[in-house]
C-alpha cells in the first residue's frame, strides 16, 4: 500500500510539474508576439501628451520672462493672464433674490483671491519647468513686436523653424517645436520637426488650443455665485451689488516660443529619470494583452487542478500540505491573480526593452557575450514565471476536493469562518435553549400565576442590580414590577384563550368532523394549526383508503366467483354431454379434451390464488442463491420464444455485457419474468416491438420492460397489480388476473420494488433490486 501511495505521489507531482512547465514555456514563447502588439500602442515620449503639456507650461512660464525683458520691470503672472471688469447694477430690483443669496464676495477679496490663485498656478509650473524641461532642452522666447528674445543657449536658435535657418542649424536639431502666438493668444503658426512630424504637428496644435490654464484656474472654485463664463456678483464699497467678470488668458500673446533638442539632448532626455518611458512601455504591454494572457493560463491551470482529482491515481489535493483553510488560500490566490498580471507585464516590458541585458552587462563589466547574457535572461525569466505559476497551482490545488465532495461539503470542512460561525451559533443556541427551559418554560395547560411570579421575581432581581447606585430607584422598581405583573398576566390569559381554540378544533376533528375550518389567528399556536390540518388530511386519506379497500374486496369476490364459475360451468356441461350414450367416440374424445383443458385452467387458477395468498401474508420460504439475473431473463424468454413468434412480437434486449449476480430465489424470480412475459404476449399489440433493458446500479440492477398495448388502457397503473385485475375489463382473455400481483409480491419479498406506468397505450414495468 505504501509503494502504491508513493507511486501516486510521484505521478501527481510529475503531472503538476509538467503542467507548470508547459504554462511557463507557452508564456515565454509569446514574448515576441507581445513586443509586436506593444509596438502598435507605443507612443514616443517626445510625442506624448505629457511632454507636450510641458511645452505648453514652458510657453506660459517664459512669457513673463520676455515681458519683463521688454518692459524693463518686474511683472506678476496675474498681470499677463487675468483681466477683471466690473459694472454697477441699476438698482437692487434688477438683481434676483437667487443671485443675492449667493453673493459672498466684495471687490477686494475677489481680486486678491484671483491674483493669488493665478500666481500660485504659474509659479508651481515655473518650478516644475526649471527643474526639468529648461535644463533638458534649448529654448528661445521672442517678442513679435520688438524682436527681443530670451533664450538659454547661444547661436541663432530664434531662426529655427522660421524657414530662414541654415542647413547647419537644421541639422544640429533633429527635434524642435516653434509656436507663434498672435495678439489674442491663438497659435497662428506652428512648425515642428521629428521622425513623425505630421502627428507631432497635430498634437501640438491640439494642446495649445486646449485652454489648460483656464481649466486649472476655474477648477475647485466651489462657489455657487460664480457663473460658468467667469462672471460673478459682489458688494461694492457703497454696499451695492455689482457685477464683475474675470477673463483668463490660457496662452501668451504676441510671442514666439521655440523648443529644440540636439541629438545628445534627445538621447539624454529619453533616458533621464524624469522620462516616463518605462511607465509608457509597461502600459503598452498591458494593452498588448500580457495580463489577460497570464490570467487565461492561470484559469487553465485552475481547471486542470479541479479536473485531475477525478483521475483515480492523482492525489496531490489529498496531501496535508494542500489542506489550507479556504479563506487563506482564497485570499492568497486572489492577490496573486491581481498582482501577477501587472508584474508579468513589467517583466516582459523590461526584458524586451533591453533593461535586463544592460543590467547583466553592467554587473559582469561587459565580459559576457550577447549569447551568454541572453541565456541568463531566459533562465531568470523562466524561474520568475515558473515560480508564479507554481504558487498559483499550489493554491488552486487546495480547492481540488470541490469536484470530489461538492462545494457545500468542501466549505463545511475547509472554511475557517464556517467552523467559527457554527461553533458560535451552537454555543448561543445552547444558552438560549437552557434559558428557555429553566426560566421561561410555561405550561399553557394550567394556571400560569406561579410561572408569572417566577418571571417577575427574576425581573425584580435584575432591575434591583441595575438600580443599586440610585437610592430612589427602589420605589420606581416596585411600581414597575407591579405593572409588569398585570401586563404579563393579561398576555398569558390571551395565550390561554388561543389554547382553548386549539382544544376546540381538536375536539371537533376527534368527533368526526373532517371539514373543520380554522379561520382565527392562533398566535403562538399557529404552527399547531398547520400540523392539525395535516392530521385532518391524514384522516381523510385513511377514510378514502378504507372505502377503496372495501370496493376492491367486493370486486375481488366478484372476479374470483366469475373466474372459478366459468371453468366449473364448462366442466358440468361437458359431463352432462358425456352421460349421453348416443354420442360417438370422436365426440367423446373431443369432450374429454375440453374437460381436461378446463380442469387444468381451474387447477392453475387455484394454484395462483394460493401463491398470491401466501405471498401477501409472507408465508413463503425463500431459497436465496447467487443468480445471474441477465442470464435468467434470456432463459425465460427462450422458453416462450415460440409463443412470442405466434403473437407477432419482436423482442429487443439491452443488457449489461458483464454478469450481474444477485442473492435471489431462482424459482420465484423465474416466475416473476414468466408472468411478465406471458402478460406481454397476451396484451401487446401484434407486430410491435417489446423493449427489455437492464442497467447496473451501485446497489444492484434496474430492469425495464416496455410494450404497446393492443387495447386501450383505461385503468390506473397501481390497480393493475391488484389481484384478479386484467387489462381488458370484459375479461375475454384467458388468465387468472393474478400474474402481475404474484410478480410484484415475489419481487418485494426478495427486497426489490416493482412499479407499473402507463403513458397512453405504452405499458411499462420497472424492477429494482
Amino acid at each position: 500500500m505504501d509503494i502504491k501511495s508513493k507511486s501516486s505521489k510521484r505521478f501527481s507531482f510529475l503531472i503538476a510539474l509538467m503542467l507548470i512547465a508547459i504554462a511557463t514555456i507557452s508564456f515565454g514563447t509569446m514574448y515576441p508576439s507581445f513586443a509586436k502588439k506593444a509596438s502598435v500602442y507605443y507612443v514616443d515620449e517626445l510625442h506624448s501628451d505629457d511632454f507636450l503639456y510641458q511645452i505648453y507650461k514652458g510657453s506660459c512660464v517664459f512669457y513673463r520672462d520676455i515681458a519683463e525683458a521688454v518692459e524693463g520691470k518686474s511683472i506678476e503672472y496675474d498681470e499677463l493672464y487675468l483681466k477683471t471688469e466690473t459694472q454697477a447694477m441699476q438698482g437692487a430690483a434688477h438683481v434676483s433674490e437667487d443671485v443675492i443669496d449667493f453673493v459672498d464676495w466684495n471687490e477686494g477679496n475677489w481680486d486678491i483671491m484671483t491674483k493669488e490663485r493665478m500666481n500660485a498656478i504659474l509659479l508651481g509650473w515655473r518650478n516644475e519647468i526649471f527643474n526639468g524641461l529648461a535644463g533638458a532642452m534649448d529654448y528661445c522666447v521672442i517678442d513679435n513686436r520688438t524682436g527681443k528674445s530670451v533664450k538659454n543657449v547661444g547661436g541663432n536658435l530664434e531662426m529655427l523653424g522660421s524657414g530662414q535657418e541654415d542647413s547647419e542649424l537644421n541639422e544640429l536639431y533633429p527635434y524642435y517645436i516653434r509656436i507663434s502666438f498672435d495678439s489674442v493668444g491663438n497659435p497662428e503658426r506652428v512648425a515642428v520637426k521629428s521622425q513623425k512630424s505630421d502627428e507631432l504637428l497635430k498634437s501640438v496644435q491640439r494642446i495649445m488650443k486646449s485652454n489648460y490654464l483656464w481649466s486649472c484656474f476655474w477648477s475647485n472654485i466651489g462657489n455657487d455665485g460664480i457663473q460658468a463664463d467667469g462672471s460673478f456678483y459682489y458688494y461694492g464699497e457703497d454696499e451695492a451689488v455689482r457685477k464683475g467678470k474675470t477673463a483668463v488668458f490660457s496662452t501668451p500673446r504676441d510671442v514666439t516660443c521655440v523648443f529644440a533638442l540636439t541629438s545628445q539632448q534627445k538621447e539624454a532626455l529619453l533616458n533621464s529619470p524624469m522620462n516616463t518611458r518605462s511607465n509608457e512601455e509597461f502600459r503598452v504591454y498591458y494593452y498588448a494583452g500580457v495580463p489577460s494572457t497570464v490570467h487565461l493560463i492561470m484559469l487553465l491551470l485552475l481547471l486542470a487542478a479541479w479536473l485531475l482529482p477525478r483521475c483515480g491515481k492523482y492525489c496531490l489535493h489529498t496531501l496535508r500540505i494542500t489542506r489550507l483553510d479556504l479563506e487563506v488560500s482564497g485570499l492568497a490566490a486572489f492577490l496573486l491573480f491581481i498582482w501577477s498580471g501587472e508584474q508579468m507585464a513589467a517583466l516582459v516590458s523590461l526584458t524586451n526593452s533591453g533593461y535586463f541585458d544592460e543590467a547583466v552587462n553592467s554587473i559582469f563589466g561587459g565580459a559576457l557575450g550577447w549569447g551568454v547574457r541572453s541565456l541568463i535572461i531566459i533562465i531568470l525569466n523562466g524561474c520568475a514565471i515558473f515560480l508564479t505559476f507554481a504558487v498559483w497551482y499550489y493554491l488552486v490545488t487546495c480547492w481540488g476536493d470541490i469536484t470530489v465532495i461538492g462545494i457545500r461539503q468542501f466549505v463545511r470542512e475547509r472554511s475557517l469562518l464556517y467552523r467559527c460561525f457554527g461553533t458560535i451559533c451552537g454555543w448561543t443556541k445552547g444558552k438560549i435553549n437552557d434559558f428557555k427551559e429553566e426560566i421561561l418554560h410555561v405550561d399553557l395547560g394550567e394556571k400560569a400565576n406561579k410561572t408569572i411570579f417566577k418571571l417577575v421575581a427574576v425581573n425584580f432581581l435584575l432591575l434591583a442590580a441595575a438600580c443599586v447606585m440610585w437610592v430612589f430607584g427602589w420605589v420606581a422598581l416596585v411600581i414597575y414590577s407591579i405593572v409588569l405583573y398585570f401586563v404579563l398576566k393579561r398576555y398569558v390569559q390571551k395565550i390561554q384563550e388561543q389554547y382553548r381554540k386549539l382544544l376546540d378544533a381538536t375536539s371537533s376533528i376527534a368527533g368526526g368532523n373532517l371539514k373543520t375550518e380554522f379561520p382565527e389567528d392562533w398566535g403562538i399556536f399557529e404552527s399547531y394549526k398547520q400540523e392539525l390540518s395535516k392530521i385532518q388530511d391524514g384522516f381523510k386519506n385513511a377514510v378514502e383508503e378504507e372505502v377503496k379497500s372495501q370496493r376492491m374486496k367486493t370486486e375481488l369476490i366478484t372476479n374470483v366467483s366469475h373466474d372459478l364459475k366459468t371453468p366449473l360451468t364448462a366442466i358440468t356441461t361437458y359431463i352432462e354431454l358425456l352421460e349421453d350414450e348416443s354420442i360417438s367416440k370422436e365426440q367423446r374424445r373431443e369432450y374429454l379434451a375440453v374437460l381436461k383443458k378446463k380442469s387444468t385452467r381451474l387447477k392453475f387458477l387455484i394454484e395462483d390464488l394460493f401463491e398470491v395468498s401466501k405471498a401477501t401474508t409472507g408465508n413463503v420460504t425463500l431459497n436465496l442463491v447467487d443468480v445471474d439475473i441477465c442470464h435468467l431473463m434470456r432463459q425465460v424468454y427462450l422458453e416462450y420464444e415460440d409463443r412470442v413468434e405466434d403473437a407477432g412480437l419482436i423482442f429487443r434486449f439491452r443488457l449489461p455485457e458483464e454478469k450481474v449476480i444477485l442473492k435471489l430465489d431462482s424459482q420465484k424470480t423465474y416466475r416473476v419474468f414468466e408472468n411478465l412475459y406471458v402478460n406481454i404476449i397476451k396484451y401487446a399489440m401484434q407486430g410491435t416491438r417489446v423493449y427489455v433493458s437492464a442497467d447496473k446500479t451501485d446497489k444492484g440492477i434496474a430492469i425495464e420492460l416496455k410494450n404497446m398495448s393492443a387495447s386501450e388502457l383505461n385503468i390506473a397503473p397501481e390497480d393493475l397489480t391488484e389481484r384478479f385485475v386484467r387489462g381488458d375489463s370484459s375479461r375475454n382473455t384467458e388468465g387468472s388476473g393474478l400474474g402481475l400481483a404474484i410478480a410484484k409480491s415475489f419481487v418485494e419479498l426478495q427486497g426489490g420494488t416493482m412499479q407499473v406506468e402507463i403513458d397512453g397505450d405504452l405499458f411499462k414495468v420497472m424492477l429494482m433490486w
